[in-house]
């Protein structure tokens, strides 16, 4: 054995995973030379190869530490292929090769070694661009693989002469760091007003402007900002025309995050990740923040580039930093575009000359019974990951209509793009198009299928069929199948509780039960959706259409106006559901909540997307569910359905009796989903299995999942989230590339 150790061996070792732009090659060459191994690493864009040679015993301590990879790759595979010594006489990084597809590393925060360079070195003091092998843009600047300087917008930035050195040097953190700069040689600031007449000192200017009270749109590493102080969050919201919807925040630091807001230790391990998504906490005290956010939590997350830490150094307390773009558009990423969009929004610019290549979102994350994506995107995105299901052809799936993203398919693996939008604005459709192209291209699929959302109208599906070969996926069988392709096991009930998805009865579900093999067997009840689109955005129309049914016409009619409708609207109304003009019916989770934040007098009127819902939550979380709820199932076309006419009768009745709004509130939560994950364990207890999954967007409402925890823990069941991608639709291009997999591969238990 010591013999063997001691003999000079040669090994081709081949990486993969992510090991683009995280500085894998200066990693390998530090260690290697450690060891006194000789050789070379080469980058080839899906891999990394190395071809090292040695004693055998360094050249296994090197495959070990190439286990593990530095501190931001991820390393999914290391072949390794032993031979005879070659004769190499030193060790070097060799030049790139052309690779057929792969991944690059998503941005990631200014690490502290940077922040201290920042602030100490005199070479770097003040720059805000600065970053090294182990932090900065990544996916942001990248054009195309293999990742080196020319292959990112910091092409247009020559290296000076002591970056170079730096560069070149094996021993600096810098080696063979893409995005080296200093000022002399790397990206520059320019802060403009409104006239674009250019401004001296761009940050302290900056920081300045924003005490006194302005408004500003700061280009930041994947798209435009908008940032102000708290005292000015009524003037931007009032310029956005967005009075009500909640404004992510970044915190100062986390001391204040600590005294402001509750945070666990889950939590607190997520925010300050080098990831820095925004996370969505609890507010202390009740009522406090109220012009950020009029819920009971807030969005906040921690600077993440050296930007915001400077900006920090004079501000002394947390800013607004909303996307500056129209909610459901992408990020505004070209200067030109800011000011020809921006002008009349913003006082202040804050620019640099360094292109965005690929526009990023913030990610939101929130924590329930387990980390949950809500958006995956800057840190996260885009990614990739072995899925349990073979294929022998290539999928790319298109996603939602909501929040969507794109994932392809490729040998028993899946890539997940980074959060695109709603679909149904033209610039998001485009963006959406665009995000096809380039995730095709990094991961190298051949596209054989395209799978896309089973609604026939949608754009998407549109674009389906100029694509190619299509199969059309159910969107709620979709967010059962993401939990699938998270590894979750195959004999589970699942639930699907969100907005809205069609159905294969031409019904819009939303609170859907499915057995192991994707048969529905239990739903909320379908009840009345009058005006399809306009019940989302007026919720009093679910009220009508729940209670339609058990209510005489003159008592829903005075309950109606009760809650802001005329008499005459009120009629018109019942008469539109009478005639069943316009009027899907629908067994959403999500329109039952909006009926009973109408009733309850919450919201009336939806100004952004989940507003009613959201607020219900908000106003429950300060309550008890300690009203008595009726809690009727029964069956309705052969499957278990909760019937909610009766719930949402007795939400009134308790309103009227006195009783607590917020109790009412939160009894209704409770009661909705006690029902609906009552159905599943009756179903698994049918079944004979142990296993219940839960995903769709309402199961990010706290309280509503902490209730279904409860019944599954009760009955002896293990409850299965996700955690790899978006519980909402930004989890479905996933769902419909699994599933899509699964049936093409000949999986015939399942009921499609």
């Amino acid at each position: 054995m010591k013999q063997r150790a001691n003999k000079r061996s040669r090994a081709k070792i081949r990486v993969k995973g992510v090991v683009q732009g995280v500085g894998f090659r200066p990693f390998v060459y530090k260690h290697a030379v450690e060891l006194h191994l000789t050789g070379y690493v080469k980058n080839l864009g899906a891999h990394v190869d190395i071809n090292v040679e040695g004693s055998y015993d360094a050249i296994v301590r090197l495959i070990a530490l190439l286990k593990q990879g530095p501190p931001i790759s991820r390393i999914d595979d290391v072949h390794v292929e032993w031979h005879h010594p070659y004769g190499y006489t030193d060790f070097s990084i060799a030049s790139s090769g052309e690779g057929e597809f792969g991944f690059t590393s998503p941005d990631v925060a200014t690490c502290d070694d940077c922040l201290r360079d920042l602030r100490e070195s005199s070479r770097y003091e003040g720059y805000w661009a600065t970053s090294c092998v182990n932090c900065g843009p990544r996916f942001t600047v990248t054009e195309r693989l293999p990742y080196d300087r020319e292959t990112t917008s910091m092409v247009d930035f020559p290296m000076c002469s002591e970056c170079e050195k730096e560069y070149r040097n094996p021993q600096d953190r810098r080696h063979h760091a893409q995005t080296i700069a200093c000022e002399r040689c790397g990206p520059t600031l320019a802060l403009l007003d409104g006239d674009l007449k250019r401004l001296n000192e761009p940050i302290r200017t900056a920081g300045k402007l924003l005490l006194a009270g302005h408004i500003l749109a700061i280009k930041g590493i994947g798209g435009f900002h908008l940032a102000c102080i708290f005292d000015s969050a009524v003037e931007l919201k009032r310029r956005l025309g967005r009075t009500k919807q909640p404004l992510a925040i970044m915190a100062p630091n986390e001391a204040w995050v600590e005294h402001n807001l509750n945070v666990n230790e889950v939590e607190r391990i997520r925010l300050t990740s080098a990831k820095r998504p925004i996370m969505v906490l609890d507010k202390r005290d009740e009522g406090t923040f109220g012009e950020v956010s009029n819920l009971h939590n807030m969005g906040v997350m921690l600077p993440y580039s050296g930007l915001h830490h400077l900006i920090f150094d004079i501000v002394d307390q947390p800013l607004i930093l909303t996307s500056a773009n129209i909610p459901g558009e992408p990020m505004i990423i070209a200067i030109d575009d800011a000011l020809a969009n921006l002008r009349h929004k913003v006082d202040f610019f804050l620019l640099h000359n360094r292109r965005i290549v690929n526009r990023c979102d913030d990610s939101v994350m929130r924590v329930l019974d387990q980390p949950a994506f809500i958006r995956m995107s800057r840190g996260y995105a885009p990614t990739s990951f072995a899925v349990p299901v073979y294929y022998d052809k290539n999928i790319l799936a298109l996603g939602a209509e909501m929040n969507a993203t794109v994932t392809t398919y490729k040998d028993g693996r899946c890539f997940v793009s980074q959060h695109v939008g709603n679909i149904n604005k033209p610039k998001t459709f485009d963006y959406l198009e665009t995000s096809v192209h380039n995730l095709v291209s990094m991961s190298g699929v051949d596209v054989s299928v395209i799978a896309h959302d089973y609604h026939p109208t949608l754009r998407s599906t549109r674009l389906a069929t100029e694509l190619g070969e299509t199969y059309a996926v159910q969107h709620h069988q979709a967010h059962i199948a993401s939990l699938f392709g998270e590894g979750a096991p195959r004999d589970l009930i699942g639930i699907a509780i969100d907005g809205v998805g069609y159905g294969w009865d031409g019904t819009i579900w939303g609170g859907e039960v499915f057995s192991p093999t994707l048969e529905r067997v239990g739903s909320l009840i379908p009840v009345p959706m009058p005006g399809g689109d306009l019940a989302t955005r007026y919720p009093v129309r679910m009220v009508a259409g729940i209670l339609h049914s058990i209510f005489e016409v003159h008592k829903l009619t005075k309950t109606l106006t009760s809650l802001g409708l005329s008499e005459l609207e009120s009629l018109i109304l019942l008469e539109q559901i009478e005639r069943s003009v316009n009027v899907a019916m629908t067994s959403s989770t999500g329109r039952v909540l909006d009926a009973v934040a109408s009733a309850l007098g919450i919201c009336q009127k939806r100004t952004y997307d989940g507003e009613s819902a959201m607020t219900l939550e908000a106003v429950a979380h300060y309550g008890h569910p300690d009203v008595s709820l009726p809690l009727e199932i029964t069956t309705y076309q052969k499957r278990k359905v909760l019937d909610t006419r009766p719930l949402l009768a007795e939400v009134l009745h308790a309103k009227e009796g006195g009783k607590s709004v917020k109790n009412i509130a939160a009894s209704a939560q409770a009661a909705l989903a006690r029902g609906i994950a009552t159905i599943a364990v009756e179903a698994a207890e049918s079944a004979g299995i142990n296993n219940i999954g839960l995903s769709g967007g309402v199961a990010y409402n706290k309280a509503i999942v902490k209730t279904i925890v409860e019944v599954c823990d009760a009955h002896g069941f293990r409850l299965f989230t996700n955690t790899k991608v978006p519980r909402g639709d930004g989890g479905i291009s996933f769902g419909q590339a699994v599933l899509t997999a699964m049936v093409k591969s000949g999986d015939r238990g399942l009921t499609l």
